[in-house]
């Protein structure tokens, strides 16, 4: 096995396991799912920014690989191999805290939501990237 795909793998489990653990926070009184919208959006357009900033920094790699599970998720060079990983550390912490409610029987709400949209928003956001800023892409 490689060792990235096991440092990343522990991080995504690190996720789960810190959403299953950590306190309940109270949602906020009107949560309604439009703020799920608004977390998904920023996600993407988050990504679109941040990674938009890196791509003409002199620093950053002059090719970038597509987001893989065996390379350093750490590498400054790569912007998009560490937001990779995060989106799925967000998106397993929002399922452990999930997971946690289930098994103390009580009922999932809206807000449990958030952190695994925010996720999944950030991981379109790292594959719109791919495509927006293909010509810095590897083999684009």
């Amino acid at each position: 096995m490689k060792p990235w795909l096991i440092v990343r793998l522990v991080l995504v489990t690190l996720g789960f396991v810190q959403g299953g653990l950590s306190p309940e926070v109270p949602a906020p009184p009107h949560m309604a799912s439009s703020l799920l919208l608004v977390a998904f959006g920023f996600g993407v357009l988050g990504m679109l920014f941040v990674v938009g900033i890196q791509r003409i920094n002199p620093r950053s790699a002059a090719q970038w690989r597509y987001p893989s599970w065996a390379i350093n998720p750490f590498l400054f060079s790569e912007p998009l191999q560490f937001f990779h990983v995060a989106s799925f550390f967000f998106i397993s912490g929002g399922a452990g805290a999930c997971l946690r409610k289930l098994a103390l029987g009580q009922e999932l709400d809206l807000s449990l939501l958030f952190l695994p949209t925010l996720g999944v928003g950030t991981l379109a956001g790292v594959y719109a990237c791919t495509y927006v800023y293909r010509s810095k892409m590897r083999g684009a």
